[in-house]
Order: C-alpha cells, then structure tokens, then sequence
C-alpha cells in the first residue's frame, strides 16, 4: 500500500521546504520542492507515526460524549451512587458519557477504589 501526501504549498521541516510526502509499505519518503528525496528510510525504522491531540481527541469524544468535559458535582454522585449500587464498568461509561480511564480517574479521586483496584476488569464490573 503507497499513500502520497501532496501539500498546498511547501511546509517548512526544520529549514527544509517539502511539497510532498509519501509513505508506502515498505519504506517512507521525504520529498523536496524540487522533486528530490530528502529523508528515505524503511518504514521499519519509523517508532510512531501520531496524527495529533485534536485527531486522538476527536476520536474519543466520538466514543464518550463527555471526553474533556469537567466531573460536576451531579456526575459524582450519579457516578458515587451507580458505583454503590454495583453496576458494571460498562454500564458506569454508557451512563455518565466517559471512558474506562475517566471513569476510573474518577473514582481513585473520590476514594472509592484504590488506586491498585482500579485495574481494567474492576471498577465495577465487565467492560
């Protein structure tokens, strides 16, 4: 698989102008204004390839739809009450809107698991 990456206009890379990118199975390749490679490497060798906070926190408020929002009082209670009350992890995320991890945070600050509890799997329940 090749994927090309064409700029509307040349991107600066630490003084190096770039038109275009291009990345394919194999290796992955830097390319300059005037058309010659200035980075051209395996794709092996390449640790993380990130495409940013605003795409990883998209991605999340499209699975929690309170990802970034702060706890309020009622959503501690309502999370202090469910919690009580047993309901699985999974039931705890659909109620209040949050990841696994939120939820968790959420419940080490109000004392309610310890910190070593608050392992995937508990919390609650399955999830």
């Amino acid at each position: 698989m090749r994927v090309r990456v064409v700029f509307d206009q040349e991107q600066d890379f630490d003084g190096t102008l770039v038109k275009e990118l291009t990345v394919d199975a194999a290796r992955l390749v830097l390319v300059g204004a005037r058309g010659e490679a200035l980075c051209d490497v395996p794709v092996a060798s390449v640790r993380v390839v990130d495409r940013g906070p605003e795409v990883r926190t998209a991605e999340l408020k499209g699975r929690s739809a309170n990802h970034g929002r702060a706890w309020t009082k009622e959503d501690r209670e309502k999370l202090a009450r469910l919690h009580g009350s047993k309901a699985s992890m999974r039931e705890l995320m659909e109620a209040l809107g949050r990841t696994r991890g939120g939820i968790r945070s959420e419940l080490i600050k109000l004392g309610l698991v310890e910190r070593k509890q608050a392992s995937p799997g508990d919390g609650g329940g399955d999830g």
